[in-house]
C-alpha cells in the first residue's frame, strides 16, 4: 500500500531478472552431474542418471534441493507477477514458497556441507544409512509441510495469523489441508532430530572410539579448463556496488513517497468517532 505503481513494476523487472543466475546455476550444476554420470560409463539420452552414485548422501541432497527448488522457484515466478500477486499476497502460499526455497533447497545442502565436514574436522564418520534416511525425511516433510499451504494460499488462507475458526462453513475445507501440513510438519523435527543424533553418535559412540582418517578433501576439476574470466565480473566490486545501490534505491523512493502525502504523520482517528 502506497507504494507507486511505478515503482512496484521496477521492483517486477528486478525479481524476475533474479531467474537468469538462477537458471544458470541450474543448468551448470545440471550439467557437471551429466558430465560426471558419463564419465562413469552412463551412455544414451538419460543413462547418464543410473550411473551416478545414488547411494553418495551428497548426491541425494543436491537431487532433493533441486526438486524443491524447482517448486519453489515455480512459485516466486507467481510472487514476482504484479496482477498474479494480488491474488495470493499475504497468503499461506507465501509461507509455503519460502519454507520450500530457504528450509527446503537450502538447508538440506546445510546438512550435507555437515555430513561432508565433520569427518575432516573430527575424524569421526557418520553412519551413510542413516544420513540417507535423515535427508529422504527432510525432503518428504517439506512438501507434505509446503504444498498445502500453497493450497490454501489459494484458497485465501492469510499469513501470520494465531487462530483459525474451522468451525466457520467458508474456511472449514481448509482444515484437513492444514492437519496435512502438521503432519510434514512432525516428519520434519524427526529429520532434524535424527540429524543431530547422527553426529553425536559420530562423535560419541562406541564404534568411533578412534579416530579414523579421513578420505582427502577436494575441489572439483574442471573438465574444460577456464581460458578467460571477465574481471569485473570475477571481483566484489561491481556486485557490492550493484547491492548497494539497489538498497538505496528500494528504501528511499518508497520512503520517500510516504513522506510525501499529507496524513503520514498525522495521527488515526478512531473508529467511530466524528470527523
Amino acid at each position: 500500500p502506497q507504494v507507486g505503481t511505478g515503482f512496484k513494476f521496477i521492483h517486477q523487472v528486478f525479481t524476475a531478472m533474479v531467474s537468469v543466475p538462477t537458471l544458470l546455476t541450474v543448468f551448470t550444476i545440471c550439467a557437471s552431474v551429466e558430465i560426471a554420470g558419463r564419465l562413469r560409463g552412463g551412455t544414451g539420452l538419460f543413462g547418464w542418471l543410473t550411473a551416478l552414485p545414488w547411494r553418495n548422501p551428497m548426491m541425494l541432497a543436491i537431487a532433493f534441493s533441486f526438486v524443491m527448488l524447482g517448486f519453489g522457484g515455480a512459485g516466486g515466478l507467481i510472487n514476482m507477477s504484479y496482477h498474479l500477486d494480488s491474488t495470493i499476497h499475504n497468503t499461506q502460499w507465501i509461507t509455503g514458497h519460502f519454507h520450500l526455497i530457504f528450509g527446503g533447497a537450502v538447508v538440506i545442502m546445510y546438512f550435507a556441507i555437515a555430513y561432508d565436514l565433520w569427518p575432516q574436522l573430527t575424524g569421526r564418520k557418520p553412519d551413510e544409512g542413516l544420513i540417507r534416511k535423515q535427508l529422504w525425511l527432510w525432503f518428504i516433510g517439506m512438501l507434505v509441510v509446503s504444498f498445502p499451504w500453497h493450497y490454501v494460499g489459494l484458497l485465501g488462507a492469510p499469513r501470520r495469523m494465531a487462530y483459525y475458526d474451522y468451525t466457520n462453513p467458508a474456511i472449514a475445507p481448509q482444515a484437513i489441508w492444514v492437519a496435512v501440513s502438521a503432519f510434514g510438519g512432525i516428519v520434519l523435527l524427526v529429520s532434524g532430530a535424527l540429524f543431530v543424533y547422527i553426529l553425536a553418535k559420530a562423535q560419541f559412540g562406541s564404534s568411533n572410539r578412534t579416530h579414523e582418517t579421513p578420505e582427502p578433501f577436494e575441489f572439483s576439476v574442471c573438465v574444460h579448463p577456464v581460458e578467460r574470466v571477465p574481471v569485473a565480473l570475477n571481483s566484489f566490486r561491481l556486485w557490492i556496488a550493484l547491492m548497494v545501490g539497489l538498497t538505496v534505491v528500494n528504501y528511499s523512493v518508497p520512503i520517500a513517497q510516504l513522506l510525501r502525502l499529507p496524513n503520514t504523520s498525522v495521527p488515526a482517528v478512531a473508529v467511530g468517532a466524528p470527523r
